[in-house]
Formats: structure tokens, sequence, C-alpha cells
């Protein structure tokens, strides 16, 4: 009986051995390599993070100033009186080369710390006979894409106001000849926030009590705009700093 199980012992197929572990494989980057590179990660973050900061700090007057008799309130913003922030003008001043290369100088004010809502650009064009032949709105993700031609129509959207009614009534013109009509209506208006309130009350984001009518425009296909006699110089932001 022993010789038999012997035998079959020796005739079972043995069992096959467990491959050796094998060895993490070296990193491919050598040591100085992967200094430079996580140095020069550390110092793109910090030029993103020093343009905002330095468009949102402004100069301050020493504590305790009190404005010579006889002068105005306040000093000259050109003036030595004023304190500029050292440390965000300097660090500014260090990157300032590589953020205008990389045209990272921005100071992302539109998003914080009150952002006020959202424009938009209504609009109804006409036939001679009074039918209507066109309506819509813009900006609008349905009609406007990719998001790059969508970002394109809301910053037409915003920038109506800054430029006044003669913005509305080139646009109201632009519509009527491209959708060949006679009269033409823009309306301006201000996609309102939801205060904190309507939040919990669980007011819809696109609730008719949120859009605000700031100006409405009527052209026609035969008026004639006149120029704008002088042009008003946009101040960049930051840039006298």
């Amino acid at each position: 009986m022993a010789k038999k199980n012997q035998d079959q012992a020796d005739a079972a197929p043995a069992r096959p051995k467990k491959p050796a572990p094998r060895a993490a494989p070296g990193l491919p980057w050598h040591p100085a390599w992967r200094w430079l590179v996580s140095l020069l990660l550390v110092l793109h973050l910090a030029a993103i993070s020093v343009a905002p900061w330095n468009l949102s700090t402004d100069p301050a007057l020493p504590p305790g100033y009190v404005a010579p008799t006889g002068s105005q309130p306040l000093p000259p913003r050109d003036s030595t009186v004023w304190q500029q922030p050292v440390v965000p003008r300097g660090l500014h001043r260090f990157f300032n080369d590589y953020l205008n290369l990389a045209y990272l100088n921005h100071g992302y004010q539109f998003f914080a710390p009150d952002p006020a809502g959202s424009n938009l650009i209504r609009y109804q064009v006409w036939d001679s006979g009074g039918a209507e032949i066109s309506a819509g709105e813009f900006p609008n993700l349905d009609q406007q894409w990719p998001r790059l031609l969508y970002h394109r129509h809301m910053m037409l959207a915003a920038q109506t106001g800054d430029m006044g009614e003669q913005s509305g009534r080139l646009y109201a013109r632009h519509l009527i000849r491209l959708h060949g009509g006679q009269t033409g209506r823009v309306e301006w208006i201000l996609h309102k926030l939801l205060s904190p309130q309507q939040v919990l009350d669980e007011t819809p984001l696109d609730a008719e009590s949120t859009y605000v009518v700031l100006a409405e425009i009527r052209e026609t296909a035969d008026t004639t705009l006149n120029p704008p006699s002088e042009e008003t110089p946009v101040a960049i932001p930051g840039a006298g700093r």
C-alpha cells in the first residue's frame, strides 16, 4: 500500500513555481531633471497667483496720515506719500516678462468677489409689412458652438452697455441686414444672480424675475447713423502700476 501511494505521488504533476517578484523599474528621470521640472511648476503657479494679487492690491496712505491744511483731502495718486504693496509689486516685476509672454497677466476681477450677473441681447426683426422674420437672443449655447464662438457672443453682449446706445443701434442695423428685414428691436438684458433667499426658496436660475431689461432700441433699415464724435480711451487695469 505504501508503495502504491508513493507511485501515485510520483505520477502527480508538479505544481508550477510562483514567478519571482519583478523588481520595480527605476524612475525614468534623473533626480536633477525632476527637481528642475518641479521648480518650474512652482514658479509657474506662483506667476499665475501674482498677476491677480498685484492687480487687486492698491496703494495705501500711511497710518495716521493727516492732509496738510488747505490741500485736497487725498494726495495725488502719483505722490510718494502713498505706500506701495512691496511684495506683490516686487513679485510682479520679477514675473512680468513671463506673464506677458504667456498671456497670463489677468486680474480675474469679473469672477470675484461680487459678480453682478450676466448680460444678453434679445432681438426681433420685421419685414416691411410688419411680419416677424427673425427673433432670438445671444449668447445662446444651443446656437453658438464651439465654446469659443459662444464666448465671443457673450463678450459682445457684455460690452454693449459699456459702449453706449450707439453700439445697440449698430447691433440692430446689423441684424436687420443679416435677416433682410426692415425694422428691428434690440433689448439689452441683465440676468441677475439669485439672492440667498431665492436659493432657499428653490427659485429656478432662469426664472422670469431674474431678467431685467436695461435698455430697448428700435431701428429701421433706412436710418442713417452718424459716427461717434470722439472715442473714449479704455483704461487697462493695472497699467499704471
